[in-house]
Order: C-alpha cells, then sequence, then structure tokens
C-alpha cells in the first residue's frame, strides 16, 4: 500500500492525527482492562463466598443441637374441696332451692351426693350443664 492510500485511511479512520488515535486506543484499552478486572473480581468473590457456604454446609451437622424442650404445665396438688373459698350448702340448704318441686338427695357410694329428680324435664329446668 503505498503512503499516499494509508494517509488517507488513517484521516478518515481517525478524523486527525496520531494524537488522537492513541488517546482513542488507550481509553479502549483501559476500558477493556477495566472490564477484565471487574470480572476478575467478581469471580474470586463468588468462589470466596462459595467455599464459605460449602464449609458452612459441611460442618453444620458437627454442631451440638440443643435437644427439643416441651413446657408441661405445671403440676398442682387437686384442689381439695376444704381449700377452696366456696363455702359449702348443707343438705337442708340444698333442697330449699327447689321450692315446690320434687327432688331427693342421694349418697353415693363413694361419699358424693347427688340430686335426683322424678319427674322428667325438672333436671333439664334447674341445671345447666357446662
Amino acid at each position: 500500500m503505498n503512503p499516499e492510500k494509508q494517509r488517507l485511511i488513517h484521516d478518515l479512520m481517525n478524523g486527525g492525527g496520531e494524537d488522537t488515535r492513541r488517546t482513542e486506543t488507550l481509553l479502549t484499552g483501559s476500558r477493556v482492562l477495566r472490564r477484565r478486572r471487574h470480572l476478575r473480581h467478581t469471580r474470586q468473590a463468588l468462589a470466596v463466598f462459595g467455599i464459605i457456604a460449602l464449609a458452612a454446609i459441611c460442618v453444620q451437622p458437627w454442631l451440638p443441637r440443643n435437644p427439643l424442650v416441651v413446657a408441661q404445665p405445671p403440676q398442682v396438688p387437686p384442689a381439695t374441696v376444704a381449700s377452696t373459698d366456696v363455702p359449702r350448702l348443707t343438705d337442708d340448704q340444698l333442697l330449699a332451692l327447689f321450692p315446690d318441686v320434687p327432688v331427693a338427695l342421694a349418697t353415693l357410694s363413694d361419699g358424693r351426693k347427688k340430686l335426683i329428680f322424678p319427674r322428667p324435664g325438672d333436671e333439664a329446668r334447674f341445671i345447666k350443664h357446662l
């Protein structure tokens, strides 16, 4: 290629002299090198984080675990009738609560007492089960 054609190509490509071409080449090269450096640092950081994650996963089974603690309700001794603050009714007071209603008070074999209503609808009317 003759020098005149070469000069024409350089003038058309760069629009200027040797200094602008050199500056553009350096700027383009620095962009390429910066991109490569960022990619290299990103790969290194990902590799380090991957190794740390893998080590954490491998070490986890060897760490001692706390056994499950199941909360149990506190053991409260059953309240006796004498220890409650509710006043006790006598047999006569209990029967006086049902005036004009036939009712009987029976003592069971274990010592408890039970009201007995001979008419079928009376028990449902007076006794409400919770």
